[in-house]
């Protein structure tokens, strides 16, 4: 299953700039691009976590969900973007309040100006009522929080087509796309994608990210086949060249997936269950070194023949 957080995190890390710059293009002018440090912010809760631990914490699982912390210097002051993802929260607390507290908890935290961006996907199951939350009484209004909603599922793909965009390229595919739409966003996607000049690993980040989202099926390729020959043929042989080189990256990183999957299975059989650094230490193996792994584990006895063949490989 692809990891969709992961590509969303992805993105915003390659291009952040690009991103602020797609939406907000009077913000982005003033961000100095050399002060732009992303931040670890791993004891925050997300907006739904803090939700469903309000809310029935036993019975709740946390959702999928990105959060990317940025710093920057905006017009000379150090400030932070927080973009979160909102892809499918289930808990009984308002959506709009659970924001605010993570917003919140970030403010204590780092002390500084915060700019809240919420993306919101089609897959959310809770929909956002407005773009902030407020606490009123008769004689005051106690709180007025606001935040900057783009609700992705919403937005028309048609009025990025000629932004010349890395986000815009990436995004259209998660926009409102009808049925039949999706062979022609997919080829104007990787036109956008194949003009822009980027470099393999940025080219890498887009393309995965359209595939992920717009996986066509054998009739959806054949109209994208046709859609093609309508460009001009220094476009359709960029594109062709592009379709073929993400093909062969998604066949060797199934391959490695299964590698790895068939050494966890065999390690279980010999050692049991990992710690969750063990876990980690082999996760972070390069493939040739998962290979050797495979023999090697047939002589294990315990944990720590594992633990020293790993350090071992890393010293």
């Amino acid at each position: 299953m692809v990891d969709r957080d992961r590509l969303f995190r992805d993105l915003l890390k390659n291009f952040f700039l690009e991103f602020v710059d797609l939406f907000f293009p009077k913000i982005a002018v003033a961000i100095d691009p050399k002060s732009i440090r992303f931040l670890e912010d791993e004891e925050s809760p997300k907006p739904q976590e803090q939700a469903e631990k309000e809310a029935t914490p036993q019975k709740q699982e946390a959702s999928p969900s990105s959060n990317v912390l940025v710093q920057v210097r905006l017009r000379g002051q150090e400030s932070c973007f927080w973009v979160h993802l909102e892809s499918s929260p289930k808990a009984d607390i308002k959506l709009e309040r659970s924001i605010f507290h993570t917003f919140a908890h970030l403010d204590e935290k780092y002390n500084l100006p915060i700019y809240p961006i919420i993306l919101q996907s089609a897959e959310s199951s809770q929909r956002l009522e407005t773009n902030g939350y407020r606490v009123e009484f008769v004689d005051r209004r106690v709180l007025d929080f606001s935040f900057v909603a783009i609700q992705l599922h919403r937005l028309n793909w048609r009025d990025f087509l000629q932004r010349r965009n890395p986000v815009a390229a990436a995004l259209m595919p998660t926009m409102n796309v009808q049925t039949f739409d999706r062979p022609v966003v997919k080829a104007e996607c990787l036109r956008l994608l194949t003009n822009l000049r980027l470099d393999a690993k940025k080219v890498k980040v887009i393309s995965q990210f359209i595939e992920a989202f717009l996986h066509l099926n054998a009739a959806e390729e054949q109209v994208l086949q046709t859609e093609m020959e309508r460009m001009g043929l220094l476009e359709r042989e960029r594109i062709t060249n592009l379709l073929t080189s993400t093909t062969q990256a998604n066949q060797q990183q199934g391959a490695e997936r299964e590698a790895l999957s068939l050494v966890f299975r065999l390690l279980k059989r010999r050692i049991g269950d990992l710690n969750p650094d063990l876990e980690a230490q082999v996760r972070s193996l390069p493939v040739n070194q998962v290979e050797d792994l495979g023999e090697a584990l047939l002589d294990f006895n315990n944990e720590e023949d594992l633990k020293n063949w790993l350090r071992e490989k890393t010293t």
